[in-house]
């Protein structure tokens, strides 16, 4: 059960470094950079976090059990109401059509994208891989590609905020998790402490 929650914690950890990063561009978008930045990630994002929120809610019902099945708490409410949030606002292939959108009419994107995540090469090599595997799709994107094209941009700039700002084992760990698709790998004891007592609101 330790290992089911510290997954849960450690894709948290990604999805709130990455909106605090783009909470930061939207502050900053007087900065033509910046404001290209969130013209980007804030479709990619939303597609992303909102499609990745149903099974979450339905793991965190199983977590719990039949406690979490009966209506005597707020999950059931939450598993019905999730789906919600990949069609307001927009729906997923509408997100998916503005990534594309973005990376088509705007000049220069793929240029800062490589600018911005050249600031964290070397320090994973799942990241590395997974980057250069985008950059192949994004020189001539293709509408059939944009919901993995909008998935793999939000996880490239989820992991980049977690090298840059979690701690090295922490970071690792999402991005083996997030990245490596062969998958099957366990969190070391430490790193488990660490993302528990964080989405325990105590120390970590």
């Amino acid at each position: 059960m330790r290992e089911v929650l510290s997954r849960m914690a450690l894709v948290l950890e990604g999805q709130t470094a990455l909106l605090f990063r783009l909470a930061r561009a939207w502050d900053k978008r007087a900065d033509p950079q910046e404001m290209a930045w969130a013209r980007l990630f804030t479709p990619a994002a939303k597609f992303s976090v909102c499609k990745a929120g149903i099974p979450f809610v339905a793991e965190a019902m199983e977590v719990l059990g039949g406690t979490g099945y009966c209506e005597d708490n707020e999950l059931p409410r939450l598993y019905r109401e999730m789906p919600v949030n990949s069609i307001w606002e927009g729906s997923g292939n509408i997100m998916c059509l503005d990534v594309l959108r973005v990376l088509t009419k705007q000049p220069g994107m793929l240029d800062l994208l490589s600018d911005d995540f050249a600031q964290v090469k070397g320090q994973d090599r799942h990241f590395d891989r997974s980057w250069r595997q985008l950059q192949q799709k994004l020189r001539k994107p293709q509408e059939a590609q944009g919901r993995e094209i909008a998935r793999q941009l939000s996880l490239l700039g989820a992991g980049s905020q977690m090298l840059r700002h979690a701690s090295p084992p922490m970071a690792q760990a999402w991005c083996r998790m997030m990245l490596d698709t062969r998958g099957g790998t366990l969190m070391s004891e430490q790193v488990q402490n660490d993302l528990l007592l964080r989405a325990t609101g105590r120390v970590g």
